[in-house]
Order: structure tokens, then sequence, then C-alpha cells
């Protein structure tokens, strides 16, 4: 387990390019949003609430992330110096994103210091139709193959 600013040294001094920023952060973000794309409708949406979610990487030889898990209200326990360094920030800035950000009128949002949250999408709804919507059904369905006996 690293922090961002270690791995991104180690990678530029490894490499001599940021891949962390110009690469794995982004195909990180794009994984994020894709993920929760894929589960926006079975999702019931209730105002004045949040959930957060723990999303864990793993990276290859050719710097590619690969999601190894989604935690739904991970824990916040000090497991490690990292964790517990990342568990105070993130009390912080959660407070921050939920009450300074979420009551400040919207002309002066932008203003707003949210810590180290960032918005990687927006969109009123990422899939403008659900499949849920269509009433597919991506059931596959088969019949039973029979099995001649050996001549």
């Amino acid at each position: 387990m690293w922090e961002d600013k270690d791995i991104e040294n180690y990678l530029i001094q490894t490499t001599g390019e940021d891949i962390w920023n110009n690469k794995i952060k982004q195909e990180m973000k794009k994984i994020i949003i894709w993920s929760l794309e894929c589960v926006q409708d079975s999702i019931p949406s209730r105002k004045k609430t949040c959930e957060l979610f723990g999303y864990d990487f793993m990276i290859d030889e050719n710097y590619s992330p690969y999601l190894i898990e989604i935690n739904s209200s991970p824990s916040l326990d000090y497991s490690t110096k990292i964790t517990e360094k990342l568990v105070k920030m993130l009390s912080e800035d959660i407070i921050k994103v939920i009450v300074d950000y979420s009551l400040c009128p919207k002309r002066k949002r932008s203003s707003v210091d949210t810590g180290l949250f960032s918005l990687i999408h927006k969109s009123k709804k990422s899939v403008d139709k659900p499949f849920k919507s269509f009433g597919l059904n991506l059931l596959c369905e088969g019949k039973k193959i029979k099995i001649r006996p050996e001549i």
C-alpha cells in the first residue's frame, strides 16, 4: 500500500515519465465511472444521503490498473500508518464536501475547499436508458445436448 505521492515519485524515478498522473489515475477514474454506471439503475436515489465506496486497485507491469474490489461503507480502521493518515484526511475532507459544499449556494461552489476530493464525472444520469427500462431479458437459455454413446 502506497500513498499517491510515493507511487508518483517512484514511477517518475523508474520510468522518467509521470505515468501515475498521465495514465494510471486516468484509467482508474474511468473504471470507477464505469462501475457506477453499471449499477446506477439498481441503486435507489435518496435525497440528503450519500455513500462512501472504497476502491482497491492493483497495477501490472505495463502500468495498467485493475480493479480488485469495491467496498461499500469501507472500514475506517487504522490498519497501517498509511490508512491512519488517509482516514484522518478523509474524515476532515468528507465534512467539507457534505456540509460546506452541499450547503453553499451553487454560484459559489467552485471556490469551496473540498480537500482531496475532486469531481471526476458530472451527469444527471450517466446511462440515459438503463437496461431494466428496455424490458430486456439477457438470460441465456438453451436445450440439453444429447450425447450419443460411442460405437
